[in-house]
């Protein structure tokens, strides 16, 4: 990924990530079995995608994931913080743009008169342009939702979301407008796609800059 925009070229500036470079972890502690259905077919359907599912990540998996490749999705419990430790992440050279899909992913803690500190802000130290997390704890079936709509919206995923919404009780997602949409973008109109639009559709953030895929 690299910043791009605002060069004449009509781009809005942000970061510019390539959505063909793709790791995803889905399902590492085996216990989401309706997450890895809804999303494991998908997945690896992409040819120029690479990943796990099912399984945990093998030493160094992860931090290799998020250091060579533009799009980092975790598809777990909590930011990913069992595989690749808080000092891996702030060590990284480049990070990739993460999209961590658990439980309090995003939840900052407070540390007095210092500033707040958490999984988000590691990501950040590490060079991550930009991140989504949850603020909370979510439920597995209404995150799945918000994640389907949020790859369509977003761009990465290039076809109807119907392929995974309708195996999710009928979430709704807003048709993908043409020209650049921004990872932020992309959450505000994603959070229609959950059934408790507060309760699910609020804790999702995003930590960075506006991020966009290049192609």
């Amino acid at each position: 990924g690299n910043g791009g925009g605002g060069d004449g070229n009509d781009q809005p500036p942000g970061a510019y990530v390539d959505g063909r470079r793709v790791f995803y972890v889905l399902n590492p502690e085996g216990d989401l079995h309706r997450t890895q259905a809804n999303f494991e077919a998908y997945l690896q359907g992409q040819a120029s995608w690479s990943g796990v599912a099912g399984r945990q990540p093998m030493n160094n998996e992860c931090e290799h994931g998020l250091s060579t490749s533009d799009v980092f999705m975790y598809f777990g419990h909590g930011g990913a913080e069992r595989y690749i430790s808080r000092s891996q992440i702030r060590a990284l050279d480049r990070c990739a743009v993460a999209l961590l899909l658990g439980c309090s992913s995003g939840q900052l803690k407070l540390a007095g008169e210092y500033d707040a500190l958490g999984t988000a802000t590691d990501y950040l130290i590490g060079g991550c342009p930009a991140l989504v997390g949850n603020l909370w704890d979510v439920g597995d079936k209404d995150i799945d939702r918000f994640a389907a709509s949020l790859l369509h919206l977003w761009g990465l995923d290039q076809h109807s979301p119907a392929e995974i919404a309708v195996r999710l009780d009928g979430g709704h997602s807003p048709r993908r407008p043409d020209g650049p949409v921004s990872l932020a973008e992309a959450v505000c109109w994603a959070r229609r796609a959950c059934r408790m639009a507060f309760l699910t559709g609020a804790a999702p953030v995003v930590y960075g800059i506006p991020a966009y895929l290049s192609r």
